[in-house]
């Protein structure tokens, strides 16, 4: 797949009907220190589109992956329009992206004095009442974010009402919502030089599959991979965080109800390199630069649209690991369908699931556990269609595990193959029973019911599923004493 340069290389884009060669910000009119302190010296393809078109004063809406440079797309003509007396108004969802924005203002407007305003802010900050200031631009980054969020999205209509001005919109993803101005969707496709890995497992098995993943990955001492784990809540970054410690691992978290000064301390410690596995919720998965990232780990897996966020922080060629359980699988469907048409998804070995023992931190996975199943209700509820029940079953395990294929296994599709050829049944052959040993991955039990916790419906996982219920009960009832 061809660089950004290399697309730039011996092209030239049509504006206003003057060819500009290369797509050099030097042919867009700049002001002279502004294009100094412009640290690349050819555009991106979203920002040879859309940077132009906001220099004429043109409503617009780019949508381009995580890393395309879309931040830059918008920053440089704002700042163009300031040093012209002109107001501008930038709304982010996150106090993150607010901090990141205004790093990236002051470092493009070095010796540069501007006679306009430029005001970074989010929708729920921002009090237009209270403002004396006409706004001459609007930019709204991470503009499907906002709308996914029900008080976002409720202050942002209240100013893009209120606001009779240009108009500029961005978003990684398409959002749901009409606006009238033109649409530039460059580079929205999701990275295919990353390595994507998914694996089915039961829930109970998460922590001990992170564990073998990051010593796969040789990560020790500060050396090796940067690595970002996604998770869904506050509390799933601080238990992951309390078992990697005592495993050695150099890590920390970010989270929505952090304190700020702690949020951007961690991030900027991560940027400089001086730990590597960062564990976040969800707010930190659009928009943050974060430079250098080796390895994303989607710990609790999302949606596609979050998901293409979240593998955005991947720069150039990389490897995401994704953790599926029976309650994921829906998304899983929905990513393959929609970003990764031949994936494969497989099973992890029972050595792999059983080979730590994490006993010791029950009370705190029962906190976990609660603070997930809150994250649950918000989610939109859906169903697993039946289809996918029997896709589940086909899974086998992932190539990533090099395991011998027992003789159990072996048995079980020799029985199969016969099965077929003169219609007996299980029966008339009990080789489960008969020849199970460790490595053995049970078949699909279509007669019971399923459980989230395991692979589906499956008999060794149900007896340790209940084994583990009564051990939790235990710790919770110790935890309360």
């Amino acid at each position: 797949m061809k660089t950004d340069e290399e697309i730039l290389q011996n092209e030239n884009i049509n504006f206003n009907d003057k060819k500009i060669k290369g797509g050099s910000f030097k042919t867009l009119n700049l002001h002279k220190q502004l294009l100094y302190n412009i640290p690349f010296i050819n555009p991106t393809p979203i920002q040879r589109k859309i940077i132009p078109m906001i220099l004429e004063h043109k409503s617009v809406m780019g949508i381009g992956r995580t890393g395309s440079g879309k931040t830059f797309c918008y920053l440089i003509p704002a700042i163009q329009k300031a040093l012209e007396n002109k107001n501008i108004l930038i709304l982010v969802p996150t106090r993150e992206l607010i901090n990141q924005v205004n790093r990236n203002i002051k470092y493009l407007t070095r010796n540069i004095e501007l006679d306009g305003i430029i005001e970074v802010n989010t929708p729920g900050r921002f009090n237009y009442e209270n403002k004396n200031i006409k706004i001459d631009l609007l930019v709204v980054d991470e503009i499907d974010r906002i709308i996914e969020e029900k008080d976002l999205k409720q202050e942002f209509n209240i100013i893009n009402d209120k606001l009779e001005c240009q108009k500029v919109f961005f978003s990684a993803t398409k959002p749901d919502i009409h606006v009238d101005c033109k649409i530039i969707e460059v580079d929205a496709k999701i990275n295919d030089n990353i390595n994507y890995n998914f694996y089915y497992l039961p829930s109970i098995s998460k922590e001990s599959v992170l564990l073998n993943t990051l010593h796969s990955l040789k990560i020790s001492n500060n050396k090796g991979n940067k690595v970002i784990i996604f998770v869904s809540t506050k509390y799933t970054v601080d238990y992951l965080l309390e078992i990697l410690k005592d495993y050695n691992y150099l890590c920390r978290g970010i989270y929505s109800s952090m304190d700020n000064q702690a949020r951007i301390g961690n991030f900027k410690d991560f940027s400089k390199g001086l730990f590597n596995i960062l564990i976040v919720t969800d707010v930190a998965a659009r928009g943050l630069d974060i430079p250098l990232l080796d390895v994303v780990i989607n710990y609790d897996l999302s949606d596609e649209r979050t998901f293409l966020h979240r593998v955005g922080r991947i720069r150039g060629a990389g490897v995401c690991y994704s953790f599926v359980t029976y309650n994921d699988i829906f998304h899983f469907f929905n990513i393959q369908e929609t970003h990764l048409k031949d994936i494969e998804i497989g099973l992890v070995p029972n050595d792999i699931l059983d080979e730590y023992d994490l006993s010791k931190y029950l009370p705190l996975k029962a906190k976990t556990e609660k603070g997930y199943e809150k994250c649950l209700k918000f989610r939109s509820k859906v169903s697993v269609p039946e289809e996918y029940k029997d896709k589940i079953s086909t899974f086998t395990v992932h190539k990533n595990f090099k395991i011998k294929e027992s003789l159990c296994m072996k048995l079980q599709k020799h029985f199969n193959k016969i099965k077929k050829e003169e219609n007996i049944t299980v029966k008339d052959i009990d080789v489960i029973n008969k020849y199970k040993d460790q490595f053995y991955i049970p078949y699909n039990r279509k007669d019971t019911k399923i459980h989230s916790s395991a692979f589906g419906v499956m008999k060794d996982d149900y007896i340790l599923e209940k084994k583990e219920k009564f051990k939790y009960k235990r710790a919770k009832m110790h935890a309360k004493k």
